[in-house]
């Protein structure tokens, strides 16, 4: 279903924009651009899709073209070298940021009907650990220099993420979701939420850890994400034009939607059980639930049941001093920024490459 929105681009009224209103009206509108290709592609994994798209396109399917004609132009808003700043700026604190992201993906299980989609794919339930090491390998494979320039790898392996939310959508809607119970499948509501994972709440973490950016450092992260918003299909009209905008965002989407149900305590607690003792924190659970609940709000710790910890607690209580230390190294000492950018981006490939197997074994081909 697709319900025309009367665009607010220009509009700077935050409240208006992300009004309870407005929000529901997006979460009637899916990917109209990927939703038409993959409308003509056959199963396959996520590495494959891009191809056949590609495939059909020179073969004269119009939707197929039309999807890689507008994904290969950037918009005008994009500035490059913001993108490359924000791009390491992610990979100089990829440790931290990789706690920070955990935290992400549990507040977003308290969106219970986008939570509902993982639910009924079996996204989460099935081998945890794998699903989580492929959004690894899509933040690796963005963190490459200039990997988001059209035809990049981190170009390529955000479009298959997108044409992957695409086949979710078919599949799910070919087993009868119901639309009035749960709004449109991966819809531009759940889709922006997304985003302000990866941006927001990432940023949020990483503070809470003792990680504090930067101004310019978080305006280059947002821009960063702001352009990969628009290549996973967001709207222009819920892409936020900066770190103060996603935040006021973020706190209107979860108002509109946070409903803490049974669905939301097992998948974040499947998480935290199927990374336990994994890479890439290579953390017990005990340690797991002691950084989340450092990362959550009181809402949440009571949700999931992240109960204190003492010995745990003071983990993580080191863990913000250390963070602090290498901050303050970042931004004071030269080479140190270079120098964790180098270690994390190398670490991060032997990692994945390790535990994805080879490029045949992988669901994304594509390894910077």
């Amino acid at each position: 279903m697709r319900t025309a929105i009367k665009p607010t681009r220009n509009s700077s009224d935050w409240q208006q924009r992300y009004s309870p209103e407005q929000l529901q009206q997006w979460r009637q509108v899916c990917d109209p651009l990927a939703d038409d290709a993959a409308a003509h592609l056959k199963r396959a994994k996520p590495s494959q899709m891009l191809v056949q798209v590609e495939q059909l396109a020179a073969s004269g399917d119009a939707a197929c073209a039309r999807f890689l004609e507008v994904t290969a132009q950037a918009p005008a808003w994009v500035e490059w070298e913001q993108v490359e700043h924000g791009r390491r700026v992610c990979l100089a604190f990829n440790a931290v940021r990789s706690m920070g992201l955990l935290a992400a993906l549990l507040e977003g299980y308290s969106l219970s009907r986008a939570a509902h989609v993982l639910v009924a794919t079996g996204r989460l339930n099935q081998d945890v650990s794998r699903r989580l090491q492929e959004t690894g390998q899509m933040s690796h494979n963005m963190n490459a220099p200039h990997a988001l320039r059209p035809g990049g790898i981190g170009h390529r392996h955000v479009l298959e993420v997108r044409l992957l939310h695409a086949m979710v959508r078919r599949y799910v809607r070919d087993r009868h979701w119901d639309v009035s119970l749960y709004d449109e499948p991966i819809n531009q509501e759940d889709m922006a939420f997304t985003v302000i994972e990866f941006d927001h709440l990432a940023a949020r973490g990483m503070e809470r850890l003792g990680a504090r950016l930067s101004a310019a450092d978080r305006n280059a992260v947002h821009h960063l994400w702001r352009y990969a918003a628009w290549l996973h299909g967001v709207n222009e009209q819920l892409i936020t034009h900066s770190p103060a905008e996603a935040a006021y965002q973020y706190e209107a989407i979860r108002a509109h939607q946070q409903h803490l149900n049974d669905e939301s305590a097992a998948l974040a607690n499947a998480v935290l059980s199927g990374l336990a003792d994994q890479p890439p924190l290579n953390l017990s659970e005990r340690a797991l639930r002691a950084l989340s609940r450092a990362m959550l709000d009181d809402t949440l710790n009571a949700a999931y049941g992240l109960q204190p910890d003492r010995v745990a607690d003071a983990g993580v209580a080191l863990l913000k001093q250390l963070n602090r230390a290498l901050t303050f190294a970042h931004y004071r000492l030269p080479g140190a920024a270079r120098a964790a950018e180098v270690i994390h981006f190398e670490l991060a490939r032997r990692a994945l490459s390790e535990q994805l197997g080879t490029a045949e074994q992988r669901a994304f081909r594509g390894m910077a």
